[in-house]
């Protein structure tokens, strides 16, 4: 293989678009690598229903645990990410928000030009092709599928939660990614005739002669000249190789893995390198803080009829149908993440936008991940999440050994400012509120947790504390800026380093409210043009032609092959 002009590592949500883009229309060649096995084309990751058998399978996923987090009562919280090509875009929950625009002008007001929601627009079109909203805002020809959910699944559970926002003074929006964000609407998914559209399927369907992906890569290290990335080292099957580029090397591993390999590297706060027995190779004390996520909490009910997941799940006939039925025409249950109308709302009227994410589940049980003892509830039920769009405090992740393997220490810091936990009380009660709207009074029996006997601020606080886990939208640790702490300028280029660039939500400054998907492909499709801008405008680094450059891609203990091409 190779010679390469470009290294990726990690072929998930941003890194896919990279990728692709950096080959379309240019005689690049892209070496593409991913830690995780060729299984995005398996059953249960096209089915969208399927998320809920992925996200406990080691198989799919990386089972990453916090710290024990103190505001939580001590609790270790599960974070899977996804072990893959697509990333966790093979995983989620498929919900497709781009974000709130007024967050991305703040972006841009931070002193990160080219990154106000009018310069990204473009991006979000390009990638998307939908029949939804006008022509003005949305995407008709990309390669990432957008639908409604409405179009699939339409149930009378859905309906009456609508309405019950509406009454709740909620207004209600056709289209939260197009001219108004705020709103009550039928979620917009990320599918294509019933099926997961993940950005590997989007982007990496296509085969291309001058890109090469090799799954079950796992990266261990930057290789460095100097102040200049040179390639990478990366393993596979127990054999270590070298693959080297000619332009540029771009760490799309995500916002856990990104910051541990620049730290492996060498690249981070010094002190901690060397606490790490790690050679400092460029101090940039950013690396690894500014780790932002929702905590969700939700509110549990029992239904007064039986028309939600707890009852098929329960039930194997029912399972017999849902599934007869999707595999019919693609539509119902199975066609769904579970989850089908959102309320991005305001929990004041001083609020100026959109604070809390109010969100339907058909489901309910006592954990979201249906662990040995903590199953469905026994009875027809429901769920109403919530969580603070945009929250203050701030965590973070950084390496534990030199050892790749050696998971990083994660530490959200969950509550840590005292007005993330004023919010999420707040949006705890207009989730209540909303479910005692008249609209839902023909299927609500009882709230079941934490129950309406429950209902001082304190206890309140003490049940979100309890019953908080991750929404999965963790961002923000090797974040651009002009500040000290920033690790990227606006172009993604890791400060103090040549040829090296971070590619996917790291670099996000702030939390771009409610989901974080959609925004982290747009990184992607908006990290290969910069990339491409600079190639046009210099020569590639280092070396003068290809026949002065090294073997591209060569094993370190042992000859054979490279690792596993996709």
């Amino acid at each position: 293989m190779g010679p390469f002009d470009y290294i990726i590592v990690g072929a998930g949500s941003a890194g896919a678009a990279l990728a692709a883009r950096l080959v379309e229309g240019s005689d690049a060649r892209v070496l593409l690598l991913e830690a995780g096995e060729a299984r995005h084309e398996d059953f249960w990751v096209r089915v969208p229903i399927g998320v809920a058998k992925l996200l406990t399978n080691p198989r799919y996923v990386w089972q990453f645990q916090t710290e024990a987090q103190a505001t939580l009562a001590g609790q270790q919280i599960y974070w899977p990410r996804g072990r893959m090509p697509g990333g966790s875009s093979s995983v989620n929950g498929m919900i497709f928000v781009r974000g709130d625009p007024r967050e991305f002008d703040y972006w841009a007001e931070l002193g990160n030009p080219g990154w106000s929601h009018a310069d990204l627009l473009p991006y979000f079109r390009r990638m998307e092709h939908t029949r939804l909203g006008n022509d003005a805002t949305r995407g008709r020809s990309g390669p990432l599928s957008v639908t409604s959910l409405r179009d699939v699944f339409e149930n009378p559970l859905s309906q009456a939660f609508l309405q019950a926002c509406v009454q709740a003074g909620v207004p209600q929006v056709d289209d939260y990614n197009g001219e108004r964000y705020e709103g009550v609407s039928y979620l917009q998914l990320s599918t294509e005739r019933g099926q997961r559209c993940s950005s590997a399927k989007a982007y990496l369907s296509t085969p291309r002669p001058n890109l090469t992906l090799v799954t079950g890569a796992v990266v261990t290290g930057i290789q460095l000249e100097g102040r200049r990335a040179a390639g990478v080292t990366y393993r596979v099957d127990g054999t270590t190789h070298r693959a080297l580029a000619r332009c540029e090397v771009a760490l799309a591993a995500g916002p856990i893995k990104s910051p541990q390999l620049l730290e492996l590297s060498g690249i981070g706060d010094a002190g901690r390198l060397q606490m790490l027995g790690i050679s400092v190779c460029h101090h940039l004390p950013g690396v690894g803080e500014n780790l932002i996520d929702h905590l969700q909490s939700r509110l549990a009910f029992e239904c007064t009829e039986p028309i939600t997941l707890n009852d098929i799940m329960s039930s194997p006939l029912r399972q017999a149908w849902m599934g007869m039925r999707y595999l019919m025409n693609r539509r119902g249950p199975m066609a769904t993440p579970s989850a089908s109308v959102h309320a991005l709302a305001r929990t004041r009227t001083i609020e100026d936008r959109p604070d809390v994410k109010i969100q339907l589940h058909h489901i309910s049980g006592a954990d979201r991940y249906a662990k040995k003892g903590y199953g469905l509830d026994p009875f027809p039920g429901f769920s109403i999440g919530f969580f603070q769009l945009r929250p203050r405090s701030r965590g973070s992740v950084h390496a534990t050994s030199p050892d790749p393997d050696d998971a990083p220490r994660i530490d959200p810091c969950y509550l840590g400012h005292e007005e993330d936990a004023a919010t999420m009380l707040r949006a705890l009660r207009l989730a209540r509120m909303i479910s005692r709207q008249a609209a839902f009074g023909r299927y609500l029996k009882r709230e079941t947790r934490p129950g309406i006997e429950i209902d001082d601020d304190e206890a309140l606080l003490s049940y979100i504390r309890t019953s908080g886990q991750t929404s999965w939208h963790p961002v923000g640790t090797c974040r651009m800026g002009i500040d000290e702490l920033a690790v990227l300028d606006s172009a993604l280029r890791v400060r103090g380093i040549d040829g090296l660039r971070v590619v996917d939500s790291s670099v996000m400054p702030t939390m771009c409210s409610s989901n974080t998907n959609a925004a982290s492909i747009m990184i992607g499709e908006k990290g290969a043009d910069l990339m491409l801008e600079d190639r046009r405008g210099r020569s590639p680094i280092g070396w003068a032609d290809a026949s002065s450059m090294p073997k591209s891609v060569e094993p370190l203990r042992s000859t054979g092959q490279p690792g596993r091409t996709a």
